[in-house]
């Protein structure tokens, strides 16, 4: 989607009021319409300028505040005023896009997150986060923004509402003191962790030394890495401030989050995908992919992805692949997560040579 606002200033968010009579956002009570139109944001668009094409995918939910917009495709064309019925529906709710919208004249459109409307029409996922075990005066809390942060990620963008709904109310409120050990490096998986307040730093050990990789704030996950790969915790985390951490078992995070996440291709698919000019990735060791490696792989072991990300090309596909997949599952999970197209090769690369056999 075209919209202006990627590379544009923050904008202002639209009132409850100015919100309450769109549909479907009527039906929601009070409290539930002031924290939608606390997220969303309010942009204004000069006459002649292409809001949205034909076809095109995105996350957003859009309402005519102000203005006259043209919504036409090879068999329709319609106008839509502010203030009239027709306005007060979603503009072009489909996905994809049905329509081309132009401005008329100049136009302020009201901006709301797809999944966001969608957990707050069908559940409160804000019910049970209060924070009442644990006093927090330092700064000013705010115990919704974590969750509006999360929807940003791109990894959430994947996630059907459904799941996401289920999985606010699978987290295990743990509330967290600084200097608060949450795991260490060489520990077994267990959790996938959400930060619901507080900052977390990540640090990774090497020859007995420690090397900060990370610092880690309210809205992000961590922890993923071990649940994807079936190995030990790679890294140490330990609290920087007192906090809120909201966890998910494995077996909730295997459902919810990775099988939405870590799309698996087998061979054939991965060849069909040649007009896409996808590039392949191996996330072994150099060692391993020095013996056996699918011709021109790139190879980034999976502890150096993190740091190469910046190297990475974003306008291409990638089909990551290991020994056995587990390694290029917890890399395509990193990979997706960073707005990138990411494919597993199943079995990895021994059972592509048992398969040759």
């Amino acid at each position: 989607m075209g919209l202006a606002h990627k590379s544009t200033p923050r904008f202002p968010s639209p009132s409850a009021a100015q919100i309450s009579e769109f549909v479907p956002i009527y039906s929601l009570d009070p409290e539930r319409q002031q924290e939608l139109a606390k997220h969303a944001r309010c942009i204004t668009y000069p006459a002649g300028c292409k809001l949205f094409s034909i076809g095109d995918l995105d996350r957003h939910i859009l309402y005519l505040l102000r203005g006259t917009i043209e919504l036409s495709n090879t068999e329709e064309r319609l106008t839509v005023e502010a203030g009239t019925e027709q306005a007060l529906m979603p503009v072009d709710p489909h996905q994809p896009r049905l329509f081309s919208a132009i401005a008329v004249s100049e136009v302020e459109l009201v901006i709301i997150d797809r999944n966001l409307m969608d957990i707050l029409l069908t559940w409160n996922p804000y019910s049970g986060y209060v924070v009442d075990e644990i006093e927090i005066d330092s700064v000013e809390y705010d115990p919704d923004d974590w969750m509006a942060c999360m929807l940003q990620s791109p990894v959430f963008q994947r996630i059907p509402p459904i799941k996401i709904q289920t999985m606010f109310q699978k987290l295990q409120k743990h509330p967290v003191r600084e200097h608060d050990v949450i795991f260490l490096q060489g520990d077994e998986g267990d959790y996938f962790y959400l930060i619901q307040y507080g900052t977390c730093t990540v640090l990774r050990s090497k020859n007995m030394e420690d090397t900060v990789i990370a610092e880690l704030t309210a809205g992000q996950g961590f922890g993923e890495d071990a649940l994807l790969s079936n190995e030990p915790r790679n890294a140490t985390v330990i609290m920087k401030s007192d906090g809120i951490l909201l966890r998910l078992s494995k077996e909730d995070f295997d459902d919810l989050l990775k099988l939405p996440v870590v799309e698996t291709i087998n061979l054939v698919q991965a060849e069909q995908m040649y007009l896409r000019n996808p590039l392949w990735l191996d996330v072994r060791q150099p060692e391993e992919h020095y013996q056996s490696a699918i011709t021109e792989s790139i190879n980034i072991p999976l502890y150096r992805l993190r740091e190469s990300l910046s190297q990475l090309a974003k306008d291409r596909p990638y089909i990551v692949y290991c020994d056995n997949a587990h390694r290029s599952s917890c890399a395509v999970y990193l990979l997706n997560a960073y707005g990138f197209e990411a494919y597993v090769l199943e079995n990895g690369i021994q059972g592509q040579t048992n398969s040759a056999d």
